[in-house]
């Protein structure tokens, strides 16, 4: 089983919904290793992962919130799929700060590290209010109630 950690911290980065945000930050779904439609997500965010590198290297005017998700406990059935704030980029590598509660003791909210590019699994960054990426909260949204679904949408000008 896979713990996936959706933050909706980002959103405070989007719109005025801070009330709303702290409702749902760091929300935990729980999804298994071979769960098909995350498997899909995780892929189309790796095939897109230039597209997401090279804003990151020269963001537009309005592209800002860079983020990235990985695991953070890369262990057989203890997986822990978290969200990271961008700090910087080097070749091969980001460096940022986690920016969900982990549920791992060992880590802590706001903690830096490193994250090679092949360990990515998703990204996201805002443009002009719409987030891009975040393939796996699209994932997502049907497993969650109609409200907290139309609430992310809302938020991430979808």
């Amino acid at each position: 089983m896979r713990v996936l950690t959706l933050t909706l911290a980002a959103l405070a980065l989007i719109a005025p919904m801070a009330a709303q945000a702290q409702e749902l930050d760091d929300k935990i779904t729980y999804v298994r290793a071979d769960d098909p439609v995350m498997k899909a997500a995780v892929a189309e965010a790796r095939r897109r992962l230039p597209e997401f590198l090279a804003h990151l290297a020269n963001p537009a005017p309005g592209e800002r919130g860079f983020t990235i998700k990985y695991d953070l406990l890369p262990e057989p059935d203890k997986g822990e799929n978290i969200w990271v704030d961008v700090i910087s980029s080097s070749p091969g590598f980001i460096l940022g700060r986690l920016a969900n509660v982990p549920l791992d003791p060992r880590f802590k909210l706001g903690e830096k590290v490193t994250v090679a590019h092949a360990e990515i699994l998703d990204w996201g960054y805002i443009r002009d209010g719409v987030m891009q990426g975040n393939f796996t909260t699209r994932a997502l949204l049907p497993r969650y109630s109609p409200e907290e679904a139309d609430q992310i949408r809302k938020a991430y000008g979808w």
